[in-house]
C-alpha cells in the first residue's frame, strides 16, 4: 500500500506541471520529514549523486553539440548526403535518414538533431513534392537516432546510474542504430515509389561530390575519432567527451572559421542550462531513490515481480509495456530517473546482460520522443512546420511501427548489441 501511494503521489505531482526535479525532491524530502528522519542528508546526497567522473561526459559532448549545431555543421552533413543520393528514388527523403544518422553520431541529442536537420529538409521535402506528413512523420523519428547512435546522453545517465560500462553502451548502440536507420531508409524508398508526382533530382557530377565531402570531411572525422578512441581503448567516454569537444572548437573556430569568439559566450551559457537542468534531475532522482531504499521500496518491488514468475522474457515484456505507457507522459531523462533503479535489481535476478538492456531501454526512449501527448520531437516538428498535432501524428505513426520491429529484433537477437562490445572490451 505504502508503495503504490508513493508512486500515486509522483505522477500526481509530474501530471500537476511541477518540474521534474522539484517532484522527485519534494517528495522524497516529504518523505523523510513524516518518517522522523532529518533532512541534513539532503546537500550530501545531491553533492554526491552529481560527484561522479562519469557524468562529466555530459557538459562536454553538450558543449561538442552545441558548437557543431551553431556551426552550421548540420547544413554541410545534409548538402553532402543530398548531393551523393538525390538520384536515388525517394533520394531526398533518404538524405534525411542517413543526415540525421550522422548529425546524431557527432551531437547525440534528438531534439537538435531533428531540429538541425529539420530546418532544411522540411521545406526541401515540401518543395519536391513529398507529402506534408511523411515528411514530419520522418524529421521526427529520424531526430530519435541522437540518442541511439553514440555518443548519448541517455546512455550516460543509464551507465552512471547501473555501473554498467558507457564505453561498452556506446558501442553497443552502434549495429541497431545502422538496422533501424535501414529500416526507416527501406520504408523512405517504397514509400516515394508509389508517390507518381513526385520529383526526381539529377544525378550529381563528380566535381559536385568531391566539393561536398571536401566541406564536410573535417566534421566526418569526429564520429570515427571518439567511437574508435572508445572502441579501441585508447580513452574513456568521458576523455572522448574532452576531445570531441575540443576538435569541434577547431573545426568550427579555426578550420571552418564560421565562429567568432564572441559566440564563445552564448555557446557555454547554452551548455551551463542545459547541463544544470539535466544535473539537477539526477540530484534529485538520486536523493528519491535513497529515500525509497531506506523505506525498502526495491527490496518490495524485487519480491512482487518474483512472486509473479514472469521469467526473463515476461519481464522484459512488461517492462516494454511499461515504458510505452511512460513515454506517453514523460520526457526521457525522467523515465530513466525513475525507472532504471526500480527495475535493476530485478535485472540482476533475472541475469540479464545491463548493456543489452541499455539499448533495450534506449530504444524504447526513441518511442518516448515520438509518441503523444509528451513525445519532445513532436514539438519540436510543431514548432518548425507551424502545423497541428494531427497532421505530425498521421505521418509519424508508420515509423513508430518501425521502432518496435527494431526493439523487437533487438530482443530477438542479442548478439546485434553485444557482438562489438565483446570484441572491444
Amino acid at each position: 500500500m505504502e508503495m503504490v501511494l508513493i508512486f500515486a503521489l509522483l505522477f500526481l505531482l509530474l501530471f500537476s506541471g511541477l518540474p521534474v526535479f522539484l517532484s522527485l525532491g519534494s517528495l522524497a524530502a516529504g518523505i523523510i520529514v513524516l518518517s522522523g528522519q532529518p533532512l541534513s542528508s539532503l546537500a550530501g546526497t545531491l553533492y554526491g549523486a552529481m560527484d561522479n567522473f562519469v557524468l562529466l561526459a555530459i557538459p562536454l559532448f553538450t558543449l561538442m553539440a552545441q558548437i557543431m549545431a551553431k556551426g552550421g555543421v548540420g547544413d554541410d552533413l545534409f548538402d553532402f548526403v543530398h548531393v551523393w543520393l538525390r538520384h536515388l528514388p525517394g533520394g531526398l527523403a533518404i538524405t534525411t535518414v542517413v543526415a540525421c544518422s550522422l548529425f546524431a553520431a557527432i551531437c547525440g541529442s534528438s531534439t537538435a538533431t531533428a531540429l538541425t536537420i529539420g530546418t532544411l529538409a522540411v521545406p526541401a521535402m515540401l518543395r519536391y513534392h513529398y507529402d506534408r506528413p511523411f515528411t514530419l512523420g520522418l524529421l521526427a523519428a529520424g531526430g530519435t537516432l541522437g540518442i541511439l547512435i553514440p555518443p548519448s546522453g541517455p546512455m550516460i545517465i543509464y551507465g552512471a546510474i547501473t555501473d554498467t560500462s558507457v564505453g561498452r553502451l556506446f558501442i553497443a548502440g552502434i549495429l541497431p542504430g545502422v538496422a533501424i536507420s535501414l529500416l526507416f531508409i527501406l520504408y523512405c524508398y517504397l514509400h516515394s515509389r508509389r508517390l507518381p508526382d513526385l520529383a526526381r533530382e539529377v544525378t550529381s557530377t563528380w566535381a559536385e561530390k568531391v566539393a561536398a565531402l571536401k566541406r564536410v570531411a573535417f566534421s566526418l572525422l569526429l564520429p570515427p575519432v571518439i567511437i574508435g578512441g572508445i572502441y579501441s581503448g585508447a580513452f574513456t567516454p568521458t576523455e572522448a567527451a574532452g576531445i570531441g569537444a575540443t576538435m569541434s572548437f577547431i573545426i568550427c573556430f579555426v578550420v571552418y572559421r564560421r565562429l567568432k569568439l564572441k559566440d564563445i559566450i552564448p555557446i557555454l551559457q547554452d551548455t551551463v542550462k542545459v547541463t544544470s537542468m539535466l544535473l539537477m534531475i539526477i540530484g534529485a532522482a538520486v536523493y528519491f531513490g535513497q529515500v525509497l531504499t531506506i523505506n525498502q521500496i526495491p527490496q518490495k518491488i524485487v519480491q512482487f515481480a518474483t512472486s509473479l514468475a514472469l521469467g526473463k522474457w515476461g519481464f522484459l515484456i512488461f517492462v516494454n509495456l511499461l515504458l510505452l505507457f511512460l513515454g506517453c507522459f514523460l520526457e526521457v531523462v525522467s523515465i530513466i530517473l525513475i525507472a532504471v533503479p526500480i527495475l535493476f535489481p530485478i535485472l540482476q535476478l533475472l541475469r540479464i546482460d545491463p548493456v543489452w538492456f541499455g539499448i533495450l531501454f534506449t530504444i524504447n526512449m526513441e518511442l518516448a520522443l515520438i509518441t503523444p501527448p509528451v513525445g519532445m520531437n513532436l514539438y519540436v516538428i510543431l514548432g518548425l512546420a507551424k502545423t497541428d498535432m494531427a497532421e505530425v501524428l498521421q505521418g509519424v505513426w508508420p515509423f513508430i511501427l518501425l521502432l518496435t520491429v527494431g526493439l523487437i529484433i533487438v530482443m530477438l537477437f542479442p548478439s546485434l548489441s553485444l557482438w562489438l562490445p565483446s570484441r572491444a572490451f
